[in-house]
């Protein structure tokens, strides 16, 4: 296939950087900056403050408050927490407890006593959250075939509602603790279907190839922009529930634009979706300032082009079983990758959160989210030099590896060091995570491109959701083996990216690139030449030209 025969080149053509990309950037990643939001909802809403056994009525002198003044009651505080937080001063278990509001305020984790033995109840939460992501697997899918924009109208406007309607029940309705749990796991489920994956694909398939890391690291930057937005948000807050109602607020401000969204040219190129692709091509054109004379030429010399109707022809043959089992390698590859990649990402970011003792955790989430963008905007441009994708993300899987092995040494004794070097990790972990979000959706064709990225998201939260679970259960004493067995996944995910294709100066592939590449492959291992379309081919693909619009009639061949 000519190279300049092409989707991506016709896009060029429109401009594939002006004012519509910018304006519609602008505006996706108040999605994306959304779905920071709702990630870090957890911990601020469901921190765990710091806490003590009630003392004695006789004694407890000033008992609504974690920091008393009275000197007796600092004493006996003290004595008590030598011995267990979660006992009184006879060595019992405790029912009854005080806490610190003077850094988080009122969170869930105060409203139920979801401490000590009632400690992993409150997982539930991040859970639910995660186990939210699953879904994207299906959204993915159906993405492929609704589109882009329907999928994401969907997904936030069921962000909105839903979410909206348990903090009604919560806010209005007395209940006890056990049914709260349900209405905020509910809620935080919701939270998790959001659009992020869909827009993701939807920014990187506005622009050419050219641009697609510059897409990639918006969104990215967009969900740590949202990451500050929560920390202000929850510091504003103080309370759990007042801080889920900021965050259904920002969505509701988000709606009107939903109807603005734009449909991906590349969607619709794989759609055969001739009539809406023209005018999607005209208002890109006609938004940054190009005129048909400058593209519409070589828009018809695509849709004209025979070559191209043999490759669509071909794989239209396909079904989505072989195309599946065809990728299925790759799949699983990036499966694991995405797995491992959120996995270490929960671990380090939450871990910053809990830090408290040291450092304000507003701060912390603060100076990590800044952190967070440093290392997104580092990754966006070293993908782009001699190192391409592949050898990008092991540069910075690598220096991950490098600080989780050492946190667990330093932790106790260095505390300030433990957090730059968390800082650091941060930072490496989250450059592999936007080259991963960039790298996944290149190596796959249009046509299964969300079901790909569906599948990395669903496996990325699988790793997120055993990150805290796993801290949790384990405890403080075995911490530090979660450290060293995190390092040995670092280890394999560089092999699995290693076996996969660079796509650096590659362009974005649509399906018929796909079948292109396969025929090129046919050719190298059996020497066959690839099928060529005949005068019979090209007649029996007739064009209808009305009102200037184009309609390719694919027959049989």
């Amino acid at each position: 296939m000519s190279s300049d025969i092409s989707l991506e080149n016709v896009l060029r053509k429109c401009g594939d950087l002006g004012r519509h990309q910018i304006i519609h950037y602008i505006f996706l990643n108040l999605i994306t900056l959304g779905s920071g939001i709702t990630t870090f909802y957890y911990v601020f809403g469901v921190a765990e403050p710091a806490y003590r056994c009630r003392l004695p009525l006789n004694i407890d002198l000033d008992k609504d408050e974690y920091q008393s003044i009275n000197l007796l009651y600092q004493n006996f505080s003290n004595q008590k927490q030598q011995l267990s937080k979660c006992n009184d001063l006879n060595g019992s278990i405790c029912k009854d407890f005080v806490y610190d509001r003077s850094i988080f305020g009122r969170t869930f984790t105060e409203e139920g006593n979801f401490i000590c033995e009632n400690a992993l109840k409150k997982t539930w939460l991040s859970t639910m959250y995660q186990v939210g992501g699953f879904v994207a697997l299906l959204t993915g899918y159906i993405g492929d075939k609704v589109g882009r924009r329907k999928m994401i109208r969907i997904l936030t406007i069921m962000l909105f509602a839903v979410p909206f309607f348990t903090q009604i029940l919560l806010q209005t309705i007395s209940m006890n603790i056990d049914m709260k749990l349900i209405l905020l796991s509910i809620n935080q489920l919701f939270s998790s279907i959001d659009a992020y994956p869909m827009v993701f694909l939807l920014l990187m398939e506005l622009t050419s190839s050219s641009h697609t890391s510059l897409a990639g690291n918006s969104a990215v930057i967009g969900f740590t922009i949202g990451e500050i937005f929560i920390t202000l948000f929850a510091y504003i807050a103080r309370d759990w529930l007042r801080l889920k109602w900021i965050i259904t607020a920002y969505f509701g401000l988000i709606l009107p634009y939903l109807y603005f969204v734009p449909e991906s040219p590349y969607w619709l190129f794989s759609q055969k979706k001739y009539n809406q692709l023209e005018v999607c091509l005209r208002k890109i054109a006609k938004t940054n300032g190009r005129t048909d004379d400058e593209w519409y030429l070589y828009y018809k010399q695509l849709i004209y082009n025979p070559r191209l109707c043999l490759l669509s022809r071909k794989h239209a043959s396909r079904t989505n079983k072989e195309l599946i089992l065809y990728f299925l390698p790759r799949l699983s590859l990036c499966a694991f990758i995405g797995c491992v990649t959120m996995l270490l990402y929960i671990k380090i970011s939450y871990g910053l959160g809990a830090m408290s003792d040291v450092v304000s955790p507003y701060s912390n989430i603060i100076i990590g989210a800044i952190v967070e963008g440093i290392g997104y905007i580092s990754a966006s441009i070293l993908i782009t030099t001699k190192l391409g994708r592949k050898y990008s993300f092991i540069v910075f899987t690598i220096f991950t590896c490098i600080c989780v092995l050492i946190i667990p040494f330093i932790m106790k004794s260095h505390p300030i060091i433990t957090i730059i070097i968390s800082q650091i990790g941060k930072l490496t972990i989250s450059a592999a995570v936007l080259i991963t979000w960039i790298y996944v959706p290149e190596i796959f064709p249009t046509s299964i491109r969300g079901v790909a990225t569906g599948i990395f998201v669903f496996t990325g939260r699988i790793g997120a959701i055993l990150a805290p679970i796993v801290d949790v259960a384990l405890g403080d004493e075995y911490a530090k083996i979660t450290f060293f067995i995190y390092s040995i996944l670092t280890i394999f995910q560089i092999v699995a990216i290693y076996t996969l294709p660079e796509t650096r100066n590659r362009s974005f592939h649509t399906d018929e690139d796909e079948e292109n590449d396969l025929d090129d492959q046919d050719l190298f291992i059996f020497g066959n030449q690839p099928e060529k379309p005949n005068d019979t081919t090209i007649r029996s693909t007739p064009v209808i030209l009305k009102s200037n619009k184009i309609d390719v009639l694919h027959t049989q061949f």
